[in-house]
This record gives C-alpha cells, sequence and structure tokens, in this order.
C-alpha cells in the first residue's frame, strides 16, 4: 500500500506522461517491420475449429496495417453457413471500451464530469451515504452489485425476464446496501456498465447506440458494428452462439437487449480498426486516449489497473491495453500494445474452447511481441517485516470458497507461512503477499484473497466440527426484500440443498459453524442467529454481490415458491 496518498496524483500524472511518451516512440521504431513471419505458426494454433463445427476470426494489425485475417468454422450449424472475416459475432465484455470512450467524448462535450453522482443522471438511484460518481462507474470501484446475480436468486432465467437496460435498471435500484463504499476496492460488476450506458443517453439526448454510432463507429470506419438492442431482431450476417454439452453442440444465444456491459455485434477487423483509432489518438484527441488508459487509484492509495474499459498492463516501456468478453455462447479478446505497433483481435461464436486453457489471441500476441499480461510474475522485494511466529498459528489451514474452484492450503514452517511451497511475504500482521497478489487474515476463519485487477475472493478456514451442527434447523423459506424473492432451504438426505424461484437445485456443503458453499452457483451462505440462538438469516455471496441478506419467514408466507 502507498500510504504518501498527498504525493500520488503527481506521480500518477508522471506515469501517465511518461507512457504517452513511450508509446508515442514505440508506434515510430515499429513502423520499420510490418512482416508477419509467424502465420503458419498462428494457423496451427486454430486447429481447434474445422469446416463443421463453430468457429471464429482473428486478426492482427501492425502499426495500422492489417497483417493477418482469418475466419474458420460454421457460422450457423442448421443452415452450413459459413463463417467469414465479415460474419458479425458478439464481443462480450469487450464491449465495455465503447462505453466508457462514449462517456470520455461527452465529457469532452462538457455536457457531463466524471466527477459528477451518477445519481444527477439517474435520481431513481438509492442513496448509499456516499455518492456514486460517474469514474467509480467507469472503474468498477461503485460497490454496485452485479445485477445478473441478484436476478439469478429471484428466478432468471427461468422465470424471470430481464429485456432490456431499463429492466436491469430496476433491479439495481432495489439494492439498499453496496459490496463496499464508492472508491473502496476494485470489484467487477456489469451493473456500473448499464448505468454508464444509460447516463449516455441522459446527457446526450441521443439512444445508446446512435451516439456511439455517430461518434465512434462511423468515424472509425467501424461498418459492421451494431448494438443488439432488441434480440428478435432479424441481423443479416450474424453467427449463431454455441455451447458443447453432453458431446454435441447447443444453440446458446443471448436472449434480451441489454447492452452497454456487453451486446457489441462486430468483427476482428472493425476492432482492428476501433484500435487503431483510439491508440492514436483519433477519437477526441490525445485527452481522451490519455484518460481512456489511465489506471485508477483506490481511496486508500492502491492501484487499480482497470482504466476506462480496460485492463492496464503497466509493464513499461512495453504497456498493453486488453480486454476479454463471454456472453452466452460468444467468446472474445482484444488486445492493443500501441508501444509495440501490435494489436490482436478474436472472436469466437461458441465456447467450446474455454477448458483448453489458453486464450488464442494472448498466444498469439505472445507470438509477435512481448506479452507483458502473460509474463511470468516476478516476486516483489520483501517489506522486511517481521510477524509474531504464534500469531500465525491461527492463520494456517485448508481454506475453501464457493466462488472459487480451487483451495488455498496454508501451512506454517519455523520460517512463515507458505503457499503453494512459497513464503508468503508479510506486509503487516494481517497481510501478506505472493507474488502480486493480496491476501488478508481476519483472524476469525475468514481470508480475503485479491488478484492483480480482479475482484477479492472471500475464503473460510475449514472447521472439522461445523458438520456436528444438526442440518434440520436451517431448513425453511428466506426472503430479501432486495431480491424480491424467496429462496428455500431443504434437506435431502443428510445433505441441505437450496431451491430457486426458477426450480433449480443447488446442493450445499458445509465446511465451517453456519458457513455452507454452493459451488454450483459460485456462493457462499452464513447463516445468522438471534440472541437465543435460533437461525433468524443467512447472507449469500458471490464473487461480485456480497451480503444479500435473505431473512427466515414462516409457512406459506412467500406464494410465488411452491
Amino acid at each position: 500500500m502507498n500510504r504518501n496518498i498527498q504525493a500520488l496524483p503527481n506521480l500518477r500524472s508522471s506515469l501517465i506522461a511518461a507512457l504517452i511518451l513511450t508509446i508515442s516512440i514505440g508506434l515510430n521504431s515499429c513502423r520499420k517491420n510490418n512482416s508477419l513471419e509467424d502465420e503458419s505458426r498462428i494457423d496451427s494454433l486454430f486447429h481447434f475449429y474445422s469446416d463443421n463445427k463453430p468457429g471464429g476470426q482473428l486478426a492482427v494489425s501492425r502499426n495500422g496495417r492489417v497483417i493477418y485475417s482469418k475466419a474458420w468454422g460454421t457460422a450457423d450449424l442448421e443452415s452450413n453457413t459459413p463463417l467469414t472475416t465479415t460474419t458479425l459475432i458478439e464481443a462480450g465484455s469487450v464491449s465495455k471500451q465503447f462505453t466508457a470512450a462514449a462517456i470520455l467524448l461527452l465529457e469532452q462535450q462538457g455536457k457531463l464530469r466524471l466527477s459528477d453522482p451518477a445519481a444527477k443522471y439517474i435520481p431513481e438511484l438509492p442513496g448509499y451515504g456516499q455518492p456514486v460518481l460517474i469514474r467509480h462507474l467507469v472503474h468498477h470501484t461503485s460497490g454496485l452489485r452485479e445485477w445478473s446475480d441478484i436476478a439469478e436468486f429471484a428466478g432468471s432465467p427461468l422465470a424471470l425476464n430481464v429485456p432490456d437496460n431499463q429492466a436491469v435498471l430496476d433491479i439495481i435500484c432495489r439494492q439498499r446496501s453496496l459490496n463496499r463504499m464508492p472508491g473502496e476496492e476494485f470489484r467487477y460488476s456489469n451493473s456500473n456498465y448499464i448505468l454508464l450506458a444509460l447516463i449516455v443517453e441522459k446527457a446526450s439526448g441521443m439512444s445508446f447506440a446512435d451516439f456511439t454510432k455517430k461518434y465512434i463507429f462511423d468515424p472509425a470506419g467501424m461498418i459492421h458494428t451494431q448494438w443488439r438492442t432488441d434480440p428478435a431482431k432479424v441481423v443479416p450476417n450474424r453467427s449463431q452462439a454455441y455451447e458443447f454439452k453432453n458431446g454435441a453442440f447447443r444453440t446458446l444465444m443471448p436472449g434480451n437487449g441489454i447492452h452497454g456491459p456487453g451486446g457489441l455485434l462486430t468483427t476482428a477487423e472493425d476492432l482492428l480498426k476501433w484500435n487503431d483509432f483510439y491508440s492514436t489518438g483519433t477519437l477526441g484527441g490525445k485527452d481522451v486516449f490519455r484518460k481512456q488508459i489511465a489506471p485508477d487509484t483506490l481511496d486508500n492509495g492502491d492501484p487499480n489497473n482497470y482504466a476506462a474499459g480496460l485492463f492496464v498492463e503497466n509493464n513499461v516501456p512495453k504497456p498493453s491495453f486488453h480486454h476479454g468478453g463471454a456472453t452466452a455462447g460468444y467468446r472474445a479478446k482484444l488486445i492493443c500494445a500501441p508501444s509495440q505497433g501490435i494489436s490482436v483481435a478474436w472472436l469466437s461464436n461458441t465456447s467450446m474452447l474455454d477448458t483448453i486453457g489458453i486464450n488464442l489471441a494472448t498466444e498469439v500476441f505472445k507470438m509477435l511481441g512481448k506479452a507483458t499480461d502473460n509474463s511470468p510474475r516476478a516476486r516483489k522485494p520483501a517489506t522486511g517485516f517481521k510477524p509474531d511466529h504464534e500469531n500465525l498459528k491461527s492463520y494456517a489451514g485448508l481454506y475453501k470458497s464457493g466462488q472459487s474452484g480451487r483451495d488455498v492450503d496454508i501451512t506454517l514452517t519455523p520460517k512463515g507461512l507458505m503457499l503453494s511451497e512459497t513464503l508468503l511475504d508479510p506486509v503487516d500482521e494481517h497481510r501478506f503477499r505472493f507474488y502480486d497478489m493480496s491476501l488478508t487474515f481476519d483472524g476469525q476463519g475468514g481470508l480475503t484473497v485479491v488478484p492483480p485487477s480482479a475482484e477479492a475472493i472471500r475464503y473460510h478456514l475449514v472447521d472439522a466440527t461445523a458438520t456436528a451442527e444438526p442440518a434440520d434447523q436451517y431448513i425453511g423459506t428466506y426472503f430479501s426484500d432486495e431480491v424480491g424473492a424467496p429462496i428455500k432451504v431443504l434437506k435431502k438426505g443428510n445433505e441441505l440443498e437450496l431451491i430457486l424461484v426458477s426450480g433449480a437445485l443447488h446442493p450445499l456443503r458445509n465446511h465451517f459453524k453456519d458457513g455452507f458453499l454452493a459451488h454450483e452457483i459460485q456462493s457462499d451462505l452464513v447463516f445468522q442467529r438471534n440472541n437465543e440462538d435460533e437461525i433468524e438469516a443467512f447472507e449469500i455471496s458471490t464473487a461480485r454481490s456480497l451480503r444479500i441478506r435473505f431473512g427466515k419467514v414462516g409457512q406459506g408466507k412467500s406464494p410465488r415458491l411452491k
């Protein structure tokens, strides 16, 4: 943590200036080399695709010139339509950088300020004791819960229709509490970019689609790009999206008109045009570019490497900006490394490659340049802090989380705490570093792990005596005003399971007192007791939505759940 907060703005300005200077120099030096020497190696990466399966597009540019553009596979399995370089594929969260750019352009036009409260444009937004600013939305530091988590607990997709941005706003406005206060932490949430899209409309007086077409898509030459604002609209040359399940491909299309955090229909070549458009300062000039790539700083002085819809790998002098995307069966990745003159865009109409352990765009980037986002992690210098060895005993043990499929096993050695045969570097009595990750123990069996530019994951110390608690005491119906729906806790054999309004059943695993993990919905449940030691509520948390409270109700008081 940087405790010299007063010096931080000047330091940050200097870093940004150095970053832009480095990019400018790099662009000039890279223009001398326009050859692509690794075409066959790039081709070999895409052997997963074939003519009788869904496929994808890859496009690469060097110094603004397209040097590789190919498409593989089938756009529509029912009609056997080939997927080409002009087929529209949805870009998922790669869309966010366009939404953020629209906000920056509106600020340049004098129609809003990043320091404005979001409630100035969306008065329905509840008060949280501290204003949520537009810049908090841009950098995912608002504290707002992930709307889709709330929708799932309320019965989506089987029992709840969430058709458009306005319907999502209603879900967001039901939330009377935040994950954390604005500015305190980075926690990725699509709710932020729903609000930004709505703010664009309020501030510009135009529809979000019309504003981005006029000021971004058309000037950038992105002739194929549009938003999915209506799922029933016939869109010529659009690919269908597929998942691979039980040995066969199945259609998996987005069924709503939600756009802003996602919903961009585009091509890989159009995405390269966008990279060139903003990275050369053509989008609104150097001032907009500077803000587009500027990392954020949390209120406590810690860095946040999520810029304006972009993750920033700030490995100066070779910075890169990137974002991935996933909506239904669509997948995407866009990388821009102006200092190396390289852009890589990958789009796919299938999720079948999720399990191969690599990202194709990242692998191509590693071939062509120095891939800062996948470089081996370097250990930071030790802090020199020496914790009380006796206090470390309570931190050792096996930690589990419903939000993560990977356990954390902490062991205590004479030298200190160890994870994966690597000593943790102590920052103070409770906080430790593991390479570029932060680990914080609360002393009560809780562990918070914060990867760089990713939401914090809460882990719980496994308690071998936890299963001694009678399961029957947890059975009942629980209701949340913020969700607007009940959840039932039932007993099946000796185990408990949740039943949502949609009818979906999810087993619970008990690993600590009154604490359960629901891995299928990546959630943690902690039951709460009253003064008589009776269960009165539970709080459910996902990686992006914390402590949603469900109070226990009597039988027959939740007519929606039958």
